[in-house]
């Protein structure tokens, strides 16, 4: 495992870049919260929770568009333990990616991100415990959300979101989420000894269109039905770049999910229009070949499977050219939907 470990932080260090300086620090923070089932009709499982985090951070000062820039993004591993008294799938152990950055440029604030994997000490698979309609499979998906607030260079105080559930790979899998308020410490060099006084001149396209193809895999909500079945989606964009790292802008997708059609047969209906339409508001940031893109937006034509009136997804892509690929999530509700395998084209408006 510690091997592991090591090879882990390695390549993490040499994504970041081939830097003119790298800085590593450790974030330790305690932390209080509430779990909540992903499912208000289950308030009654509800319980406060209390656990200690741990996340290694490295920051790189390479030759790109970031390299002058003081708010240049962190990349980490953090480790996370959360006690939850009561809790019917035990306590949860956390292993995530993670990224943080500058808020909005306001020097004591900082947003971060994160996803990863879980693992609960009494999942339904270990147990047998017929009550747990929550967590099935020892090992399940963690997102993590945060913001941050550092009133010295070293204390900050932290308000997250998290999610776990493991994407319909096993039932159950109705998922819990956490509301968590964290209080921790930096260990470490947080800042470059010096920032490079020049600053590049850098060509950007105004905007760009685009298109992406992203075949997906679903298993069924349905335990009458066995296996998986595919999704399909089209997406269709305009998005406009205010820096080299940061683009915001609006989609439409035209998508079809086969287990809503095989769910409609079974009940003597065929749903007569099998296209799903809907639009959605995003925003991409980019670090070097990477770029990271998260979107919400509502429903135009859907299945009458689907009573969630708005979507999200969030996906992580490796551009090459105007080309690019990846994996997102689609979710309604932040309940998984399918995982998205994409390829797109970027056509860029100068």
């Amino acid at each position: 495992m510690k091997r592991l470990t090591v090879i882990a932080l390695s390549l993490l260090t040499f994504a970041v870049g081939r830097s003119q300086e790298t800085l590593h620090s450790w974030d330790v923070s305690l932390n209080v919260g509430y779990m909540m089932p992903n499912n208000s009709s289950y308030k009654s499982f509800a319980t406060s929770t209390f656990g200690v985090d741990a996340t290694w951070w490295c920051r790189g000062i390479d030759t790109s568009y970031w390299r002058y820039r003081k708010h240049y993004p962190f990349f980490g591993l953090k480790f996370s333990y959360a006690y939850i008294p009561n809790s019917i799938a035990g306590n949860r152990l956390g292993l995530t990616g993670q990224i943080r950055q500058q808020l909005f440029g306001l020097t004591h604030w900082e947003w971060s991100a994160g996803v990863g994997l879980s693992a609960y000490t009494k999942p339904r698979s270990l147990t047998g415990d017929t009550k747990n309609i929550f967590i099935g499979s020892l090992v399940n998906c963690l997102i993590d959300l945060g913001i941050t607030y550092r009133p010295t260079d070293r204390f900050f105080l932290s308000a997250r979101v998290l999610h776990t559930s493991n994407g319909m790979l096993m039932w159950p899998n109705m998922g819990l989420n956490y509301f968590q308020m964290d209080m921790g410490y930096t260990f470490g060099q947080r800042q470059p000894s010096s920032f490079p006084n020049h600053i590049a001149e850098w060509e950007v396209p105004k905007g760009e269109f685009g298109i992406a193809i992203s075949p997906g895999i679903v298993m069924s909500r349905d335990r009458d039905f066995d296996g998986y079945y595919f999704c399909y989606d089209i997406n269709l964009y305009y998005q406009k770049y205010t820096s080299p790292t940061f683009a915001f802008g609006g989609a439409v997708d035209l998508w079809y999910n086969t287990n809503d059609t095989k769910h409609l047969e079974r009940e003597g209906g065929v749903y007569k229009i099998p296209l799903y339409v809907s639009a959605m508001a995003f925003a991409e940031l980019f670090w070097g070949p990477v770029s990271l893109k998260a979107g919400i937006g509502p429903n135009i034509v859907v299945s009458p499977q689907v009573t969630i009136p708005f979507y999200e997804r969030v996906g992580a892509y490796y551009n090459f050219g105007n080309n690019y690929a990846g994996v997102a999530v689609n979710a309604h509700g932040g309940r998984v939907e399918f995982i998205e395998w994409t390829y797109g084209r970027r056509f860029p408006v100068k």
